[in-house]
Protein backbone atom coordinates (compact mmCIF):
# COMPACT_ATOMS: atom_id res chain seq x y z
CA UNK A 1 0.00 0.00 0.00
CA UNK A 2 1.67 3.31 -1.29
CA UNK A 3 0.67 7.20 -1.05
CA UNK A 4 2.07 8.47 -4.57
CA UNK A 5 3.01 12.72 -3.73
CA UNK A 6 3.60 14.42 -6.79
CA UNK A 7 4.31 18.40 -6.51
CA UNK A 8 2.69 19.28 -10.04
CA UNK A 9 2.20 22.14 -12.17
CA UNK A 10 1.11 20.71 -15.42
CA UNK A 11 -2.53 19.22 -16.11
CA UNK A 12 -1.22 17.00 -18.92
CA UNK A 13 2.08 15.78 -17.45
CA UNK A 14 -0.21 14.63 -14.57
CA UNK A 15 -2.61 12.99 -16.61
CA UNK A 16 0.16 10.78 -18.51
CA UNK A 17 1.75 9.91 -15.32
CA UNK A 18 -1.57 9.25 -13.32
CA UNK A 19 -2.33 6.69 -16.08
CA UNK A 20 1.40 5.21 -16.34
CA UNK A 21 0.89 4.47 -12.21
CA UNK A 22 -2.44 3.03 -13.04
CA UNK A 23 -0.91 0.49 -15.46
CA UNK A 24 2.39 -0.45 -13.96
CA UNK A 25 2.14 -0.19 -9.74
CA UNK A 26 0.12 -3.51 -9.21
CA UNK A 27 -0.19 -2.44 -5.91
CA UNK A 28 -2.35 -0.56 -3.48
CA UNK A 29 -2.06 3.00 -3.89
CA UNK A 30 -3.44 6.11 -3.86
CA UNK A 31 -1.99 9.74 -5.57
CA UNK A 32 -1.58 12.68 -3.77
CA UNK A 33 -1.22 15.86 -6.53
CA UNK A 34 -0.80 18.89 -5.38
CA UNK A 35 -1.28 22.18 -7.38
CA UNK A 36 1.81 24.04 -7.18
CA UNK A 37 1.61 26.08 -10.40
CA UNK A 38 -0.08 29.41 -9.09
CA UNK A 39 1.38 29.09 -5.31
CA UNK A 40 5.00 28.46 -5.93
CA UNK A 41 5.52 27.07 -2.74
CA UNK A 42 8.83 25.65 -1.90
CA UNK A 43 8.92 21.45 -2.82
CA UNK A 44 9.71 20.91 0.75
CA UNK A 45 6.48 22.41 1.71
CA UNK A 46 4.31 20.71 -0.61
CA UNK A 47 6.24 17.13 0.40
CA UNK A 48 5.78 17.78 3.83
CA UNK A 49 1.74 18.65 3.54
CA UNK A 50 1.73 15.21 1.18
CA UNK A 51 3.14 13.57 3.94
CA UNK A 52 0.13 14.79 5.78
CA UNK A 53 -2.21 13.99 3.64
CA UNK A 54 -0.82 10.35 3.53
CA UNK A 55 -3.22 7.21 4.31
CA UNK A 56 -0.56 4.40 3.88
CA UNK A 57 2.55 3.51 5.12
CA UNK A 58 4.89 3.39 2.37
CA UNK A 59 5.74 7.40 0.16
CA UNK A 60 6.98 7.39 -3.34
CA UNK A 61 8.12 10.98 -4.04
CA UNK A 62 7.92 11.43 -8.05
CA UNK A 63 8.62 14.15 -10.81
CA UNK A 64 5.41 14.07 -12.99
CA UNK A 65 6.92 13.76 -15.91
CA UNK A 66 8.54 10.69 -15.68
CA UNK A 67 6.89 7.24 -16.92
CA UNK A 68 7.86 4.05 -14.95
CA UNK A 69 8.54 0.97 -17.76
CA UNK A 70 9.13 -1.64 -15.14
CA UNK A 71 5.29 -3.58 -14.36
CA UNK A 72 4.47 -4.19 -10.67
CA UNK A 73 7.03 -2.18 -9.23
CA UNK A 74 4.65 -1.08 -5.95
CA UNK A 75 5.47 -4.79 -5.02
CA UNK A 76 8.96 -4.43 -5.47
CA UNK A 77 9.02 -1.09 -3.28
CA UNK A 78 6.86 -3.22 -0.71
CA UNK A 79 9.26 -6.24 -0.50
CA UNK A 80 12.40 -3.43 0.06
CA UNK A 81 10.73 -1.85 2.89
CA UNK A 82 10.18 -5.07 5.22
CA UNK A 83 13.32 -4.39 6.03
CA UNK A 84 13.21 -1.94 8.95
CA UNK A 85 16.93 -0.74 8.50
CA UNK A 86 16.22 0.27 5.01
CA UNK A 87 14.99 4.43 5.07
CA UNK A 88 15.32 5.27 1.89
CA UNK A 89 14.92 4.07 -1.98
CA UNK A 90 15.94 5.75 -5.30
CA UNK A 91 16.54 4.92 -8.61
CA UNK A 92 20.15 7.26 -9.06
CA UNK A 93 22.28 7.83 -6.13
CA UNK A 94 26.02 7.91 -5.00
CA UNK A 95 28.53 5.41 -2.84
CA UNK A 96 30.00 9.27 -2.20
CA UNK A 97 28.91 12.36 -0.95
CA UNK A 98 31.85 15.08 -0.78
CA UNK A 99 32.41 17.32 1.84
CA UNK A 100 32.49 20.19 -0.96
CA UNK A 101 29.68 21.45 -2.85
CA UNK A 102 27.98 19.03 -5.44
CA UNK A 103 24.82 17.27 -6.91
CA UNK A 104 24.14 13.37 -5.55
CA UNK A 105 27.15 12.62 -7.48
CA UNK A 106 31.12 14.18 -7.49
CA UNK A 107 31.81 15.66 -10.68
CA UNK A 108 31.94 13.29 -13.75
CA UNK A 109 35.66 14.41 -14.32
CA UNK A 110 36.34 11.99 -11.35
CA UNK A 111 34.44 9.45 -13.65
CA UNK A 112 31.29 7.67 -12.68
CA UNK A 113 33.04 5.49 -10.30
CA UNK A 114 30.21 6.32 -7.85
CA UNK A 115 27.15 6.27 -9.76
CA UNK A 116 24.55 3.61 -8.58
CA UNK A 117 21.91 4.45 -11.45
CA UNK A 118 19.18 2.60 -13.85
CA UNK A 119 17.33 5.45 -16.00
CA UNK A 120 16.44 6.45 -19.51
CA UNK A 121 17.87 9.71 -19.44
CA UNK A 122 16.32 12.56 -22.21
CA UNK A 123 16.23 15.83 -22.89
CA UNK A 124 13.42 18.59 -23.04
CA UNK A 125 14.91 20.87 -24.98
CA UNK A 126 17.78 19.54 -27.05
CA UNK A 127 17.66 16.82 -30.24
CA UNK A 128 18.84 14.24 -27.97
CA UNK A 129 18.08 10.23 -28.27
CA UNK A 130 16.99 8.89 -24.90
CA UNK A 131 19.86 6.54 -23.23
CA UNK A 132 19.61 4.18 -21.28
CA UNK A 133 22.33 5.15 -17.97
CA UNK A 134 22.68 1.94 -15.88
CA UNK A 135 25.68 1.52 -13.61
CA UNK A 136 25.87 -1.38 -11.50
CA UNK A 137 29.80 -2.08 -10.96
CA UNK A 138 29.08 -4.81 -8.32
CA UNK A 139 26.07 -6.19 -10.10
CA UNK A 140 23.56 -6.01 -7.00
CA UNK A 141 19.94 -5.76 -6.93
CA UNK A 142 20.22 -2.87 -4.29
CA UNK A 143 23.64 -0.56 -3.89
CA UNK A 144 23.67 1.39 -0.67
CA UNK A 145 24.42 4.75 -1.40
CA UNK A 146 24.99 8.13 0.25
CA UNK A 147 22.24 9.73 -1.53
CA UNK A 148 20.00 9.27 -4.17
CA UNK A 149 18.47 11.81 -6.62
CA UNK A 150 14.68 13.42 -6.10
CA UNK A 151 13.32 12.45 -9.74
CA UNK A 152 12.08 9.31 -7.71
CA UNK A 153 12.29 8.03 -4.41
CA UNK A 154 10.39 6.13 -1.72
CA UNK A 155 10.31 5.84 2.11
CA UNK A 156 8.26 5.30 5.12
CA UNK A 157 5.12 7.11 6.86
CA UNK A 158 6.85 7.27 10.07
CA UNK A 159 10.09 8.24 8.50
CA UNK A 160 9.10 11.18 6.88
CA UNK A 161 6.96 12.71 9.76
CA UNK A 162 9.75 12.37 12.02
CA UNK A 163 12.44 13.49 9.29
CA UNK A 164 10.80 16.15 7.47
CA UNK A 165 11.60 17.82 4.24
CA UNK A 166 13.46 21.27 5.75
CA UNK A 167 11.01 24.02 4.37
CA UNK A 168 12.88 25.97 6.69
CA UNK A 169 16.18 25.93 5.38
CA UNK A 170 15.42 24.93 1.69
CA UNK A 171 12.48 27.34 0.31
CA UNK A 172 12.61 26.50 -3.61
CA UNK A 173 13.04 23.39 -5.52
CA UNK A 174 17.08 22.87 -5.19
CA UNK A 175 18.97 20.79 -2.81
CA UNK A 176 15.85 18.94 -0.94
CA UNK A 177 16.92 15.58 -2.18
CA UNK A 178 20.52 15.86 -0.90
CA UNK A 179 18.84 17.41 2.39
CA UNK A 180 16.43 14.72 3.27
CA UNK A 181 19.27 11.96 1.66
CA UNK A 182 21.91 12.77 4.33
CA UNK A 183 19.38 13.18 6.73
CA UNK A 184 17.73 9.92 6.86
CA UNK A 185 21.21 8.61 6.39
CA UNK A 186 22.25 9.49 9.72
CA UNK A 187 19.70 6.30 11.12
CA UNK A 188 19.18 4.34 7.85
CA UNK A 189 20.03 2.34 4.85
CA UNK A 190 19.91 4.07 1.51
CA UNK A 191 19.46 2.06 -0.98
CA UNK A 192 19.65 2.15 -5.29
CA UNK A 193 17.08 -0.63 -7.10
CA UNK A 194 18.14 -1.53 -10.44
CA UNK A 195 14.79 -3.62 -10.59
CA UNK A 196 12.84 0.00 -11.53
CA UNK A 197 13.37 1.20 -14.61
CA UNK A 198 11.73 4.84 -15.37
CA UNK A 199 12.24 7.48 -18.06
CA UNK A 200 12.91 11.27 -17.81
CA UNK A 201 13.39 13.88 -19.81
CA UNK A 202 15.21 16.25 -17.91
CA UNK A 203 18.16 18.93 -18.20
CA UNK A 204 19.89 19.39 -15.12
CA UNK A 205 22.22 22.29 -14.97
CA UNK A 206 23.91 24.34 -11.90
CA UNK A 207 21.92 27.49 -11.92
CA UNK A 208 22.31 30.35 -9.61
CA UNK A 209 19.68 28.79 -7.19
CA UNK A 210 20.89 25.86 -6.98
CA UNK A 211 24.48 26.93 -6.16
CA UNK A 212 22.68 28.82 -3.49
CA UNK A 213 21.02 26.31 -1.98
CA UNK A 214 23.68 23.67 -2.13
CA UNK A 215 25.53 25.89 0.07
CA UNK A 216 22.91 25.53 2.87
CA UNK A 217 22.99 22.03 2.75
CA UNK A 218 26.99 22.04 2.48
CA UNK A 219 26.68 24.52 5.91
CA UNK A 220 24.13 21.76 7.74
CA UNK A 221 25.93 18.71 7.43
CA UNK A 222 29.58 19.72 7.15
CA UNK A 223 30.45 17.41 10.43
CA UNK A 224 29.30 14.17 9.30
CA UNK A 225 30.98 14.56 5.02
CA UNK A 226 32.17 13.22 3.40
CA UNK A 227 30.39 9.77 3.31
CA UNK A 228 32.47 7.06 1.55
CA UNK A 229 31.01 3.41 0.45
CA UNK A 230 33.42 3.30 -2.02
CA UNK A 231 36.42 2.78 0.16
CA UNK A 232 38.73 5.67 -1.67
CA UNK A 233 42.06 6.41 -0.17
CA UNK A 234 42.82 9.13 1.23
CA UNK A 235 45.12 10.57 -1.88
CA UNK A 236 41.44 9.90 -3.90
CA UNK A 237 39.22 11.69 -1.58
CA UNK A 238 42.16 14.54 -1.80
CA UNK A 239 41.55 14.70 -5.31
CA UNK A 240 37.77 14.28 -5.45
CA UNK A 241 37.13 17.01 -3.29
CA UNK A 242 39.01 19.16 -4.84
CA UNK A 243 37.33 18.29 -8.25
CA UNK A 244 33.98 18.85 -6.66
CA UNK A 245 34.87 22.48 -5.04
CA UNK A 246 37.03 23.65 -8.83
CA UNK A 247 33.72 22.87 -10.54
CA UNK A 248 31.50 24.28 -8.39
CA UNK A 249 33.67 27.39 -8.01
CA UNK A 250 33.85 27.69 -11.60
CA UNK A 251 29.62 27.28 -12.11
CA UNK A 252 29.75 30.39 -9.94
CA UNK A 253 32.16 32.24 -11.57
CA UNK A 254 30.31 31.49 -15.19
CA UNK A 255 27.23 32.10 -13.33
CA UNK A 256 26.06 35.63 -14.82
CA UNK A 257 22.88 35.64 -12.42
CA UNK A 258 25.38 35.24 -9.23
CA UNK A 259 25.12 38.05 -6.98
CA UNK A 260 27.64 39.90 -5.10
CA UNK A 261 26.77 38.96 -1.50
CA UNK A 262 26.17 35.27 -2.43
CA UNK A 263 29.72 35.55 -3.63
CA UNK A 264 31.03 36.97 0.00
CA UNK A 265 28.26 34.47 1.37
CA UNK A 266 30.80 31.52 -0.28
CA UNK A 267 33.90 33.02 0.33
CA UNK A 268 32.91 32.91 4.24
CA UNK A 269 32.57 29.07 4.27
CA UNK A 270 34.58 27.42 6.22
CA UNK A 271 35.18 24.28 4.24
CA UNK A 272 36.20 26.53 1.64
CA UNK A 273 39.05 27.55 3.57
CA UNK A 274 40.01 24.29 4.83
CA UNK A 275 39.73 22.63 1.73
CA UNK A 276 41.51 24.65 -0.56
CA UNK A 277 45.47 25.29 -0.80
CA UNK A 278 46.26 28.88 0.41
CA UNK A 279 47.07 29.60 -3.31
CA UNK A 280 44.05 28.35 -4.60
CA UNK A 281 41.67 30.04 -2.11
CA UNK A 282 43.18 33.32 -2.85
CA UNK A 283 42.93 32.63 -6.70
CA UNK A 284 39.52 32.07 -6.94
CA UNK A 285 38.63 34.54 -4.56
CA UNK A 286 40.35 37.03 -6.68
CA UNK A 287 38.22 35.97 -9.06
CA UNK A 288 35.27 35.64 -7.53
CA UNK A 289 35.30 39.41 -6.35
CA UNK A 290 36.35 40.56 -10.29
CA UNK A 291 32.51 39.36 -11.06
CA UNK A 292 30.54 42.87 -11.16
CA UNK A 293 26.99 41.52 -10.21
CA UNK A 294 24.31 43.52 -9.03
CA UNK A 295 23.10 43.38 -5.38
Amino acid sequence: MISIIICSINTSLLADVKKNILDTIGAEYEIIAIDNLQANRGICSVYNQGVEKAKYPILCFLHEDIQIKTNNWGIRVTEVFKDDKIGLLGIAGSTYRSATPSGWFPPSEFEKTTWRLNINQGSKYKDKVEQHEYYNPKREKLSKVSCIDGVWFCTTKKIAQTIKFDEHLLKGFHGYDIDFSLAVGKKYDILVSYEILLSHASDGNFNHQWLKEIIKVQDKYDEILPIDYEGYSKMAIKKLEYSSLKRYLNEVIKNEKFMVKDVKQILKVKYLQDRLSLFNYLKFSYKLTKLKRTL
